[in-house]
């Protein structure tokens, strides 16, 4: 079964409605099993100002209210995303992101329009669960019939140099680099 993120209705999450009636709040989850599943707490805003002022209060309220009820692996895997139409500065969305204090954040801004529940969904599922990632298996595209060497590597491998420690031994591999490196530079490859 592929984990799928799904708005879920019947969690309560009125501490966030109440507390800020003028935002929309949804709550996404994807089961991974009985007892674990991911989270994501959607909030729509206007602009920038509204979610520099709104974050930390919000994070701290999942962080109060929803984060003490979960399991131990569901607690690690909570997220809070903003949505804006608006674009959100480089700075804002940089310490927004980067403050794990509770939950992970994301920020997803340039919405052109308030994404329907469906589309978020899509969107959770492909930048929080990689679901629109393809693994395609190359056996088909690919020759095995082992390494490819280059002309030098192979006449090292076919020349059955000595290994010993002698003078003797090492003046024969000496004298074949010599010509190897000679052959190179004088591109015969």
């Amino acid at each position: 079964m592929k984990v799928k993120f799904c708005l879920d209705s019947g969690v309560d999450i009125n501490f966030l409605k109440d507390s800020f009636p003028e935002l929309d709040f949804y709550l996404f989850k994807a089961k991974i099993d009985d007892f674990s599943f991911y989270s994501v707490i959607s909030c729509y805003v206007d602009n920038e100002e509204t979610l520099k002022n709104i974050w930390e209060r919000i994070n701290n309220l999942v962080g109060a209210e929803y984060l003490t009820i979960m399991s131990d692996f569901s607690s690690w895997n909570i997220y809070l995303a903003f949505l804006s139409s608006d674009k959100i500065g480089n700075a804002l969305k940089y310490t927004i992101e980067n403050d794990t204090f509770f939950v992970r954040k994301i920020i997803f801004d340039n919405q052109s329009e308030q994404l329907a529940k469906e589309q978020l969904e899509n969107l959770f599922n492909n930048q929080i669960l990689g679901g629109d990632i393809r693994v395609d298996t190359l056996i088909n595209l690919v020759e095995l019939n082992g390494p490819k060497y280059s002309r030098v590597t192979q006449n090292l491998l076919n020349a059955k140099l000595p290994l010993g420690r002698t003078n003797k031994d090492k003046d024969l591999r000496n004298a074949w680099l010599d010509s190897a490196i000679l052959e190179v530079s004088n591109h015969e490859v």
